[in-house]
């Protein structure tokens, strides 16, 4: 079907919207007033970088995502019966919010259509909490044969009051594994240093500059290293949280060949692109990288982190997130992620990017999904 058919049906389906329930209708249980997306509200229509609001502030919390979803109801040619596929539209935040800006939804990055948003809350020992809202049209490029609709603004919900939860700010992780490796680096390439035990609290004195996620760590015996986001749960303020450099890794005496199964996925960070030679302050430029599948089956699709920070203190200036489709075996896609950056012109700047940055895509090594390029920021027009 045609973009300007699909935005034709769309109208008639908001216009029938009291006779037909959507599969992916909000949740019909009480909203939790801490675990919700207040705008946008269903049937509405939006495009470019789209600002989400919301609460996510329960307690115990380690941190909330939001995920996009093509509703097959809408989609001509998608089978209705299969099961949705979710994908990040935001990175995941360890912040609470209360009624405020839950994240940016980059809308230019996706097909237009008709989706479901999902925030998700993690909260510590316990499931996780899920709010739904649809349905949501992307319109990136309407169609010229329809009319200008109008936008009507629903009523704000005035959620229940509630008491506020308590928050300990103090930024801090607790190991999710019966053992969990703490390293000198911020990658399994580095050497063993210490462990944590399951339940065990420890406090966060940085987190690494590299982009990997990875939190530098003090154990109870005063002995300092790093570990995974992926092996512990985050809880704190982490607004003032140092950016550390973690040290080079050690040179490996003897190289341990590495056991290929028969069949599984290897997602391979491979070479970064720019559309211009000369990034520039306050000029949207292009970040094309390319992802390769050397594994010997097909992968699912996924998401790309794009962090941007100032090489001089590693501070973060911008984050991104483009997405990929199904990848064959020994084959390459390109992902192209729109940038601005409008800080620290005349310096240097390293762009970071990490396949699958949740690892949620099975690998048998995902040692080989980071790539890191430096450029200078020319100063352009900015004062």
């Amino acid at each position: 079907m045609s973009r300007r058919s699909a935005s034709m049906l769309f109208v008639a389906l908001v216009m029938m919207l009291s006779m037909v329930a959507p599969a992916f209708a909000q949740d019909t249980g009480v909203i939790n007033p801490n675990a919700t997306i207040t705008f946008p509200p269903p049937v509405y229509v939006v495009s470019g970088e789209f600002t989400i609001r919301g609460s996510a502030n329960l307690p115990n919390m380690t941190n909330y995502f939001i995920e996009y979803s093509q509703m097959a109801e809408y989609t001509p040619g998608a089978d209705p019966n299969a099961a949705p596929l979710w994908f990040p539209a935001t990175l995941p935040s360890s912040t609470p919010v209360q009624d405020g800006i839950l994240g940016v939804w980059d809308t230019s990055q996706t097909e237009d259509g008709v989706y479901a948003l999902r925030l998700t809350v993690r909260v510590r020992s316990a499931q996780p909490v899920t709010s739904i809202v649809s349905p949501i049209r992307v319109e990136n490029e309407p169609s010229p044969f329809v009319p200008t609709r109008p936008i009507v603004t629903p009523e704000p919900v005035v959620p229940l009051p509630t008491s506020a939860p308590a928050f300990d700010p103090t930024p801090r992780v607790t190991a999710t594994r019966v053992a969990v490796n703490v390293r000198s680096g911020d990658s399994t390439d580095y050497p063993i240093v210490g462990s944590l035990q399951r339940d065990q609290t420890v406090p966060i004195l940085g987190i690494s500059n590299m982009g990997t996620g990875w939190y530098y760590i003090e154990l109870p015996n005063g002995q300092r290293g790093w570990v995974s986001p992926t092996v512990v749960e985050a809880e704190g303020d982490f607004s003032n949280i140092r950016r550390i450099a973690p040290p080079p890794i050690p040179v490996t005496p003897t190289p341990v060949p590495t056991f290929t199964p028969a069949s599984a996925v290897n997602l391979v960070a491979g070479l970064v692109f720019f559309d211009t030679p000369n990034p520039t302050c306050s000029t949207p430029f292009t970040v094309g990288f390319d992802v390769a599948n050397t594994g010997t089956i097909p992968s699912p699709g996924g998401a790309v982190s794009l962090v941007d920070t100032r090489a001089a203190d590693g501070s973060i200036q911008q984050t991104r997130i483009g997405n990929f489709p199904i990848i064959n075996p020994g084959t390459t896609y390109r992902v192209n992620i729109p940038l601005q950056v409008d800080t620290w012109y005349n310096e240097n700047h390293v762009i970071t990017l990490t396949i699958d940055p949740q690892n949620l895509i099975p690998e048998f090594n995902e040692n080989d999904n980071r790539q890191t390029i430096t450029y200078t920021l020319q100063r352009g027009a900015c004062p």
